[in-house]
């Protein structure tokens, strides 16, 4: 499995779908895993990973949302301790992702070594701005709903490592799937926490991760660009010029039907708001 990034305390797996990541932060006292997806070949690098490196140590799992490429590889790492959002646990639409998993390890004839089963979670966050001591290392995690219902961004202060979920994604414009208002809301957290200078890297759930700081502020900019215009177009009731947009985007075909499910969105905000 491709390694993105690997130093002796942060790596970040990628599968081959999706250019989906899982990062792994690793010290003397804990591991932490976050995401672990998708194929069981490359769940099974990421648990030997695990297994090799987490040895007397304490041993975490966090989710970023439910998504359930997310959520796909939980089943493989029994005992450990998992983190995720409260309304994670709340979600109405559990059963729904779980389905997904199902679904779709289905349809391509999937075999694995564990069940698929939607992750009970023992450290629910509920809190905005809630931290947490992990180890030696202090974290602090925000409410990121937008993308979907129930995201949450990790911030590892102590490390400047920041994890966003399906936030600031070089490789793709936002999806919205749950609120365009709950969206902007939360690209104004990682607006200031970027601001605040003390993020070293930011690692995205899908494409490349970046240490730059213009480029972590260029990518909120490009999202607001995107919400704003597409937002724009359909309240003026003029096209979007989805063709001229997308061509920056190196997989612009699938990416249509994640463009007009945005558009069918914003136009039911629009209309109840």
């Amino acid at each position: 499995m491709r390694r993105q990034l690997s130093t002796s305390r942060l790596i970040i797996f990628e599968s081959e779908l999706f250019r989906t990541t899982s990062t792994c932060v690793v010290t003397d006292d804990y591991i932490l895993i976050v995401d672990p997806n998708w194929l069981p070949s490359e769940v099974s690098t990421i648990r030997e990973f695990a297994e090799e490196h987490g040895k007397g140590k304490e041993k975490y799992l966090l989710f970023t949302h439910s998504d359930y490429d997310h959520i796909i590889g939980y089943g493989a790492f029994p005992g450990f301790t998992t983190i995720a959002s409260q309304r994670f646990v709340d979600n109405p639409e559990a059963s729904k992702q779980l389905e997904q998993t199902l679904a779709w390890d289905d349809e391509y004839y999937i075999q694995r070594e564990y069940p698929l089963s939607y992750p009970g979670i023992g450290q629910p966050i509920s809190d905005e701005g809630q931290g947490m001591r992990i180890g030696e290392d202090e974290y602090v995690f925000h409410q990121a709903p937008g993308h979907n219902y129930d995201g949450l961004i990790t911030f590892n202060k102590s490390r400047g490592i920041l994890i966003v979920g399906d936030y600031l994604s070089n490789i793709e414009f936002p999806y919205v799937y749950h609120s365009f208002a709950d969206y902007r809301a939360t690209l104004t957290t990682l607006e200031t926490l970027v601001a605040s200078g003390e993020v070293n890297i930011l690692i995205t759930g899908h494409g490349d991760h970046t240490t730059k700081q213009a480029e972590m502020v260029q990518r909120i900019a490009d999202s607001r660009a995107y919400l704003d215009g597409l937002t724009s177009s359909v309240q003026s009731g003029t096209d979007f010029d989805f063709e001229a947009f997308v061509g920056r985007y190196s997989f612009p075909g699938i990416m249509r039907k994640f463009h007009d499910k945005n558009v069918s969105l914003a136009q039911k905000e629009l209309k109840a708001s």
